[in-house]
């Protein structure tokens, strides 16, 4: 073998030598990424206490919400309060969601998945944006189609209910998951949004309700805590129908509201141009005013509120109170005290904004007065109601009268 044979065998070897380690890492590297995939996070690197911004869009429909002064806002509701444990639950689902099969879909097989971006007319998903501070995106997550299995109880009576959901993070389909997170949660609506906590009226003492038509405005009150409602101004012959009225006691007591009305809409439209006005107070001194406008076609009322108190902060000591109980009792008065004037901050938060809400949230507040009105029925001298008697004819006696039908048999 002379030296040109040799230098051209140890190229071959170390061709051979080189394609060899570019084909073992290659497959270890394949082997990792695969390993890496399945179980991998579908966005590993998303930086979830960076967002200031997520906007969600469908083909029905959007909604932006938005981090302001560290308060989250529903911004399509005039930056109202948002519900922080609802988008919180998102951000982590979104963060720590994982990959249970990676899968290979073709452009023309979107739809299938329904993955597919908002601006197409069918087979589309649910586009979340996120965004950090100075409006930059952060990253996309397209929620595309359920997965539903069938229920094996039939306790329930059977039917479907969702284990997973395919996403395309990013907008990169090669990067297409199914995962066993359904983010059912996630609606479209802004008002599934909103933060819901809301005013609570408490040791109700009086409400007092003005309607356009001066006769059917009406007042209730009542002395103690467990006292009944008496209404104001019956008349000789009337009486409180206490079939009605016995919801009265806990009008209010713990409402609710469906959403947030829109600023675009106006007064007139609203029917807070003329309202029904309703003045409640309580025993703690609190005063609210509500107005309330005309049903819409889904029967939500619009409302409108304002709040105020006048809290005692002063004790007084009863009669004979003795000295070692002076300390314990001022504590207990002064975390009272604190209690109301945190209710009432929050409460004033209220103000400022048009609540829809449903009917019988307000129904007790609607009616009017001849609805709590019972009239007293007229009692004869002999103590029997007063009922209209037969006319008789004359010349004819009612008690010689038999019947022509039980002649026969005697």
């Amino acid at each position: 073998m002379n030296s040109k044979q040799l230098k051209l065998l140890v190229i071959i070897f170390v061709c051979i030598g080189v394609v060899g380690y570019l084909l073992v890492t290659q497959n270890n590297k394949s082997w990792s990424q695969g390993e890496q995939a399945i179980g991998g996070k579908v966005m590993p690197d998303f930086p979830m206490n960076d967002v200031t911004q997520i906007a969600l869009k469908s083909n029905i429909g959007e909604a932006t919400l938005v981090k302001v002064d560290e308060t989250w806002r529903v911004s399509d509701r005039a930056n109202y309060a948002a519900d922080f444990s609802k988008i919180r639950e998102l951000l982590l689902a979104v963060g720590e969601c994982k990959i249970l099969r990676k899968m290979q879909v073709g452009e023309s097989q979107l739809g299938r998945l329904e993955l597919l971006t908002p601006e197409k007319a069918d087979k589309t998903g649910l586009l979340l944006t996120f965004k950090g501070e100075t409006d930059k995106e952060i990253g996309t997550l397209l929620l595309g189609k359920q997965s539903m299995r069938k229920s094996e109880s039939s306790s329930f009576g059977g039917g479907e209910f969702p284990d997973g959901r395919y996403l395309l993070p990013d907008g990169d389909s090669s990067r297409i998951a199914f995962v066993s997170e359904t983010f059912s949660n996630v609606e479209i609506g802004a008002k599934a949004w909103l933060d819901k906590t809301f005013f609570k009226i408490e040791k109700l003492k009086s409400v007092e309700v003005t309607h356009a038509d001066p006769l059917q405005s009406w007042t209730v009150n009542r002395e103690s805590e467990t006292g009944e409602m008496i209404l104001a101004g019956l008349g000789e012959k009337e009486e409180l129908d206490s079939s009605r009225s016995y919801s009265l006691k806990n009008v209010l007591s713990s409402p609710s509201f469906n959403d947030i009305a829109s600023s675009e809409i106006g007064d007139e439209d609203l029917g807070l141009d003329a309202p029904i006005k309703a003045m409640l107070t309580t025993f703690d001194g609190f005063n609210y005013e509500i107005h309330m406008g005309k049903a819409n076609q889904d029967e939500e009322y619009p409302i409108r509120l304002q709040v105020s108190a006048d809290i005692n902060t002063q004790r007084n000591p009863a009669e004979g109170e003795k000295e070692e109980d002076k300390e314990r009792l001022d504590k207990e008065h002064a975390d009272q005290v604190k209690a109301l004037q945190d209710k009432l901050e929050a409460e004033q938060k209220f103000q400022g904004h048009t609540f829809m809400v449903s009917k019988w949230t307000v129904d007790a507040l609607t009616k009017p007065r001849s609805d709590y009105i019972k009239t007293i029925e007229e009692n004869t001298e002999d103590g029997t109601d007063n009922q209209q008697t037969l006319p008789t004819l004359p010349g004819l006696n009612l008690d010689t009268l038999t019947n022509p039908l039980n002649q026969g048999s005697e």
